[in-house]
């Protein structure tokens, strides 16, 4: 790769060139900062989290810090926590614990799972589901109707900041809004441990209740872009990988559900981000039926990248995939290294944005090696 010049193309134009399987200027740095601004403006986990100005002030302070990256956090996570509709991170479907509520102000958010005994859903959740539908389990043990009322202020504040920092530095939201398939949700009802039995023992009714759930999901999920205009939107899955299930499995269980949520979705938004967790590499060729060019595919560290550019290098942009713990023990010379080994072998041809999810107590001097790597290293020779 080439030596940093002066930069040619916006954020946003960088971003859309990757995501198009095009070449860039240089290689696009994304990294999902999740809680990190919290620790490097000093504020706690919990003003983070659920104020939205203490959130902007802190973002935008570690954002100047880096150096600017490629895109940008529009609003707090904290969020995703007040959805009202079935998601992973709704606490009125599953057994959360915020910071500043059931934790410490600065302790991060955790879940019990329920992953085998005293399961959300019990075996007989299936029919539940199918007959009275998702929302028999909701539930206002976590989280109140004051909760639910907070989104309203949270999306115009959240529209605001998008459009005032598209203004200020031409960079994307990294995601406004996430949308869900069936299988994760079901495994996480049901607790991961008795949901991969499920699998054996009652496989034709896990398929009924996910024919049944997948048209509510893409109902859903278009409400919520109509609602909010979002652009940017969220697939998350890992309980698909081969960390839990066969290749078999997933094109049974996982694959005709994530398509057709996808292709129903992909003409809405702008982009989607496949936020695929754990190990994919033995699952990749099947991305291929998801969208081209809309999804962009976020991988850690436990997915082959270089095995993913082989595969995918022609259909979809890859997004990742720095071990995120090198960030808290290593060295910047270490980060240095291993960014320079991802650009290297999959930066050729465009399709390709360094990222890493950036740990609660990350080294700032290795995130921003991180950062300034992609800068210098990733120039595209002309």
């Amino acid at each position: 790769m080439g030596k940093a010049t002066e930069e040619a193309m916006t954020p946003l134009e960088r971003i859309n060139a990757a995501m198009d399987l095009k070449e860039p200027d240089r290689v696009p740095i994304a990294p999902l900062l999740d809680t990190f601004p919290a620790r490097v403006a000093g504020v706690t986990l919990a003003d983070y989290l659920f104020n939205f100005e203490i959130f902007e002030k802190a973002f935008e302070e570690t954002y100047l810090k880096l150096g600017k990256v490629d895109m940008i956090d529009i609003a707090p996570t904290g969020l995703a926590y007040f959805d009202p509709f079935p998601g992973m991170f709704s606490t009125f479907y599953f057994e959360w614990y915020l910071p500043g509520r059931e934790l410490p102000p600065d302790r991060m958010a955790e879940i019990n799972e329920h992953s085998k005994e005293n399961p959300i859903m019990d075996e007989n959740g299936y029919d539940l589901i199918i007959n009275e539908g998702l929302y028999r389990f909701f539930s206002f043990k976590r989280g109140s109707l004051l909760d639910i009322a907070r989104i309203p202020e949270f999306g115009m504040k959240s529209a605001m900041l998008k459009a005032k920092w598209m203004e200020k530095y031409q960079a994307p939201p990294m995601l406004e809004g996430q949308i869900a398939a069936p299988y994760d949700l079901l495994s996480k009802l049901r607790g991961t441990t008795n949901f991969l039995l499920d699998l054996h023992r009652r496989p034709e009714k896990i398929i009924e209740a996910c024919d049944w759930m997948v048209d509510g999901l893409i109902a859903i999920a278009l409400n919520m872009i109509d609602m909010t205009r979002a652009e940017y939107v969220l697939c998350g899955s890992g309980g698909l990988s081969s960390d839990f299930v066969s290749p078999k499995t997933f094109e049974k269980f996982g694959l005709p559900y994530l398509r057709k949520v996808l292709h129903a979705v992909k003409d809405h938004v702008k982009r989607i981000q496949c936020h695929f967790d754990t190990n994919w590499t033995p699952i990749l060729e099947y991305l291929i039926e998801l969208p081209s060019k809309k999804c962009y595919l976020h991988l850690d560290e436990r997915t082959d990248i270089f095995k993913a550019k082989e595969i995918l290098g022609d259909h979809m942009c890859l997004f990742g995939n720095l071990k995120p713990s090198l960030l808290s023990f290593g060295t910047p010379k270490e980060v240095e290294k291993e960014v320079k080994k991802i650009i290297d072998g999959c930066a050729e041809g465009g399709g390709l944005i360094v990222s890493a999810e950036v740990p609660d107590d990350a080294k700032f001097e290795n995130v921003k090696a991180m950062v300034d790597t992609t800068k210098k290293y990733g120039v595209y020779r002309k």
